[in-house]
């Protein structure tokens, strides 16, 4: 009798699914439905037929009541979408929202406080015009949402729709209790209706709108900050709020700012150490494959002279060698530079009145003569190097610079000096003179005793001497911390100083001459193959470009000869130049020659724009001047990265290129 029973309710139960699954069928199917997000916010037609048929329990049979049966509804409505109310509120909401029943509940607006799982609050960034939550609220009461990024206002209260007042009572409202969303759909669907109404006036929810808009504050997230500090969040401030959000403002700029010197000073600490650790290990040579690593993303300015002499080969790597090599070497330079000054006088600056041509025809068989002229060429040129640089407008400097180019002139007959070495010159001479003053500052901030210190390994061997008078006295300058190459007084840096720096200075410009020989013998053919590929290059890369240069009748030679002969140097700044040597000694061979015409190609693709919309003489113009005052060491870096990327495609797959 039980399973008979059994099998009979399964029967019956299933007869009333298939009565509601073919009611729930029509409710679907029906053309005029408007279900929960209906045109008018909520109020669907067939709402109260579909939650019936929802509910498959026997709930409904079980009901004796219509309002056991509208509970129920609420119920299964609750389960789904949170606590709606649809009319009139259940007793038991309007007993928990109000405290009282039988009243209507008044809505309170809702201000949230996020945090972050690091404890960075973001309650700062509400509208300080939005009241606490517990004050009572009138009709018009705003209602408030927020977030870490924006705030935004929606105000109840009644709208007009065409001219027409609606009002919320007589109306089913709809409410929605949830955490996760707070929204009158009455007051979304609104404005969309007064904009179709095509009457000129605005409703009271499109004026909240407006004036909620005006308000919209974005804020950068602190936590984003604080832990990142390179990374800027774009900020929109409004005018009009700027007060209220600096006293509301939780997260201090002071602050950020310390944590973006502490992540700087962090990096460079690092860095340091990894050079360091490459310089100074327990082995007797230096790893020269790890230091080109290293060097290629930029050296520290402390480490610099002595990395690049390692590179350049100039600096042996094993270190028991490296002492005596640099005597030797420096010795070498100051026979050959006494060798050569009977020739001319260095220390004389008078501006000479002889030009060149009187020079050579004078006597043109005679060899002191053309040592005189050779001379007078390289004086001309140093008074012209790097004008805006105070360091080169000294005469102690420029004397320097004349004494390295004279002697290497003589000992390579084959290419002689040609203008533009002067420039190449440059840099070493500046490190050099910058790597002395950091060494007399690091040995009196270790107490003038090295014996114990790690960083003597640091040191470029033989440059300080205890012995040297006017060492003596920079050591006992209590301004010699403040010292740079750029307020130094040259006139108090020993001749044995100035010695070694010119000797050094001299070996490295030997070093790199050596590898791009070709750019200053007879007709200088290393030039014309670079500027050949260049164009190659670019043909590749900036079709557009070669064309428009083409139909400008632009010949690569007029604006990239002196690229190659200077190496960029009239382009760039002298620092941006060091930065980017960093990167060409750190390349296998030596940058000098292939690398710097990736380097060039991308230096050209940087203005491609602009040169696209330029005739004949601007484009030479422009091309000569630049716009690259404002470049950082990240525009280099850039352009580097750049070069790199070109060269990897294009280096050993010469069919490209042809």
């Amino acid at each position: 009798m039980i399973a008979k029973g059994a099998e009979r309710r399964i029967i019956q139960d299933q007869e009333t699914m298939g009565k509601k699954k073919q009611e729930m069928s029509q409710t679907y199917n029906s053309s005029n439905n408007e279900f929960i997000f209906g045109e008018n916010g909520g109020k669907g037609k067939n709402l109260t037929s579909f939650l019936k048929n929802f509910s498959l329990s026997d709930s409904s049979s079980s009901s004796a009541t219509k309002s056991k049966s509208n509970d129920h509804i609420r119920e299964a409505n609750s389960n789904i979408y949170g606590n709606l109310s649809y009319g009139v509120a259940s007793p038991k909401d309007e007993a928990r929202r109000s405290g009282e029943l039988g009243r209507t509940p008044k809505r309170v607006p809702i201000q949230k406080s996020y945090t972050s799982p690091l404890g960075a609050s973001f309650s700062h960034l509400t509208n300080s015009s939005q009241e606490s939550v517990g004050t009572k609220s009138t009709a018009g009461a705003s209602s408030s949402k927020t977030s870490p990024y924006y705030s935004l206002a929606v105000q109840g209260g009644s709208s007009s729709r065409g001219g027409r007042r609606i009002h919320s009572h007589g109306r089913p409202s709809y409410t929605d209790l949830d955490d996760d969303w707070d929204a009158d759909l009455k007051e979304i669907s609104a404005p969309a209706e007064s904009k179709n109404s095509g009457r000129g006036e605005k409703s009271s929810i499109e004026n909240t709108a407006n004036a909620s808009s005006s308000s919209l504050s974005l804020q950068a997230s602190p936590v984003l900050d604080s832990l990142y500090p390179d990374l800027t969040a774009s900020v929109m401030n409004n005018p009009s709020n700027s007060n209220v959000a600096n006293k509301n403002e939780s997260f201090d700029y002071a602050d950020l700012q310390a944590r973006q010197e502490v992540y700087k000073l962090n990096q460079l600490a690092m860095k340091y150490n990894k050079f360091s650790k490459i310089l100074t290990n327990g082995g007797n040579n230096v790893d020269i494959s790890e230091l080109r690593k290293l060097s290629w993303n930029g050296i520290l300015p402390e480490l610099r002279a002595i990395t690049w002499q390692i590179l350049l080969g100039y600096l042996p790597t094993n270190k028991y060698r490296q002492a005596s090599t640099l005597k030797r070497k420096r010795q070498e330079y100051i026979e050959g530079l006494e060798a050569v000054s009977s020739q001319v006088n260095f220390a004389d600056d008078s501006p000479s009145n002889n030009s060149t041509s009187s020079l050579r025809s004078t006597n043109a068989n005679n060899n002191a003569n053309k040592d005189r002229q050779l001379y007078h060429q390289i004086k001309i040129d140093v008074k012209r190097t790097n004008p805006s640089v105070k360091l080169y407008s000294l005469p102690e400097t420029q004397q320097s610079l004349k004494k390295v180019l004279f002697l290497w002139a003589v000992r390579h007959p084959a290419s002689g000096y040609v203008q533009g070495i002067n420039d190449l010159c440059t840099p070493f001479f500046q490190i050099f003179l910058a790597n002395y003053i950091w060494q007399l500052q690091k040995y009196v901030s270790s107490g003038k005793d090295l014996s114990n210190s790690e960083e003597k390994d640091l040191f470029i061997p033989g440059i300080l001497d205890d012995e040297d008078e006017k060492e003596r006295q920079l050591l006992e300058d209590p301004e010699l911390v403040n010292y740079n190459i750029n307020n130094i007084d040259m006139s108090r840096i020993s001749p044995r100083v100035m010695s070694i720096i010119e000797a050094d200075t001299y070996w490295c410009l030997s070093k790199l001459l050596e590898t791009i020989t070709e750019n200053y013998i007879h007709e200088q053919p290393g030039i014309i193959r670079q500027v050949n590929e260049l164009r190659i290059l670019i043909s590749k890369i900036d079709i557009d470009l070669l064309r428009h240069l083409d139909n400008e009748q632009v010949e690569f030679i007029q604006f990239s000869f002196r690229w190659m002969n200077c190496l960029l140097m009239r382009e760039l700044s002298l620092n941006l130049i060091i930065r980017m040597w960093d990167t060409y000694l750190s390349e296998t061979p030596l940058g000098f020659s292939n690398f710097h015409i990736y380097t060039c190609a991308a230096f050209l693709i940087k203005f491609s724009n602009d040169l696209k919309n330029m005739h004949f003489q601007d484009i030479l113009l422009f091309l000569q001047n630049p716009p690259t005052q404002q470049w950082t060491e990240k525009d280099i870096e850039m352009m580097l990265s750049e070069a790199f990327i070109w060269q990897s495609l294009y280096k050993n797959a010469s069919a490209h290129l042809r």
